[in-house]
């Protein structure tokens, strides 16, 4: 099949322009083990200006993510019965100016900013996302490859990304890319951008709890790698449920099998 114009630009323009950050950084994240729960593929984003904008003084910052498999035409991310609603699992990779110090919680503002970003493409008008109140439990040391890192556990309160909030005319583009970055990370992927868009619903960008972990890899004096993975606190009429006591295990496998791989930096 013959590829699209859009698919063509995502190849030759969207993820060249990936692979130049990912040189300039000397980094980039492959996950080795993605469980079935996830899509078995990544999405890789800019998120400089989105971490700038927070107010995060970065000089380059990547994401690289997926989210719930598809079941019936859509992610499981946006099914308040599936284990995968509001579940991610990711990375983020940052190069800071040299000399320059970062507090735990800097890291943890890097999800902040990221979540705000993407509630805001899914059109929540007042995206919401804080730590404040919630301590992150020190779990101990996770190594990947010859890097070792600290693992941490966590809470956040936020909205979900499931609501009838107007999107901006960029949103089926965007959807469209993420899409078609997801069949290039994995040939075998069949995604299109209309299963990463959540429908309408009664609870339109609900406020919910996040529970997840984090471990942050100092690879270099100012090169960082944040990984993330997490379920949610669900209200259901029988009661909450938390959905990551059941994917926990299988996030924390795919944490432990995410190789930072060092790349050429090309000139």
């Amino acid at each position: 099949m013959s590829e699209t114009i859009l698919q063509k630009l995502t190849k030759y323009v969207f993820k060249p322009k990936l692979q130049k950050s990912e040189n300039t950084i000397g980094y980039k994240l492959y996950f080795r083990n993605i469980p079935e729960r996830f899509v078995n593929g990544l999405v890789e984003w800019d998120l400089t200006e989105t971490f700038k904008k927070f107010g995060l003084n970065v000089e380059e910052g990547l994401d690289y993510w997926t989210l719930g498999h598809i079941i019936n035409g859509i992610s499981s991310r946006f099914d308040r019965n599936m284990p995968e609603y509001q579940s991610w699992l990711g990375g983020y990779i940052i190069k800071l100016p040299l000399k320059q110090s970062w507090t735990v919680e800097n890291h943890f503002k890097l999800a902040i900013a990221d979540q705000n970003s993407w509630l805001h493409t899914y059109g929540d008008v007042s995206p919401m996302t804080t730590i404040e109140g919630y301590k992150f439990k020190k779990l101990g040391a996770i190594t990947s490859g010859q890097n070792s890192g600290i693992l941490y556990q966590g809470e956040c309160v936020t909205h979900s990304d499931v609501g009838s909030g107007k999107k901006s005319i960029k949103f089926d583009f965007e959807t469209d890319v993420m899409a078609d970055l997801f069949n290039l990370s994995n040939p075998k992927l069949k995604i299109e951008g209309k299963m990463l868009r959540s429908q309408a619903s009664d609870q339109s960008y609900e406020t919910l709890k996040l529970r997840g972990y984090i471990a942050i890899f100092n690879v270099e004096e100012n090169v960082k790698v944040v990984l993330y993975g997490n379920g949610a606190i669900v209200s259901q009429k029988d009661g909450d449920i938390d959905t990551f006591e059941i994917i926990k295990d299988d996030i924390l496998k795919a944490m432990q099998s995410c190789e930072i791989v060092k790349v050429c930096n090309k000139k």
